[in-house]
């Protein structure tokens, strides 16, 4: 049994008004539709399947909210719903590596 929870990662999810600090890697969502959420949510289980992640969730119209800056500064990533979201986790799997190895 120990040996699964060895094997099984953790996510926080966040959302207004509510802040943390993450302790393992980090990613700030932006206006994400439904699809897009899910996908995001298959590949990081595909990428990440025993990190400790923490996902801050963001749902409203761009603006200069102080949650949402304060979100991204603590956020090792930023997932915009305009971009492709399989191809930025992928990107994002290969530099948290290159990172975790110093390469």
């Amino acid at each position: 049994m120990d040996n699964i929870r060895n094997k099984i990662g953790k996510v926080t999810l966040v959302t207004p008004p509510s802040m943390v600090k993450p302790n393992g890697v980090s990613f700030t969502i932006v206006n994400l539709d439904e699809e897009q959420k899910k996908t995001f949510s298959s590949k990081l289980d595909e990428h990440f399947p025993s990190n400790e992640i923490t996902v801050f969730v963001w749902d409203r119209p761009a603006s200069d909210d102080k949650w949402l800056e304060e979100a991204n500064l603590n956020s090792d990533y930023v997932i915009e719903s305009t971009q492709d979201i399989i191809k930025q986790v992928e990107t994002i799997k290969v530099e948290h590596d290159r990172r975790k190895f110093d390469l």
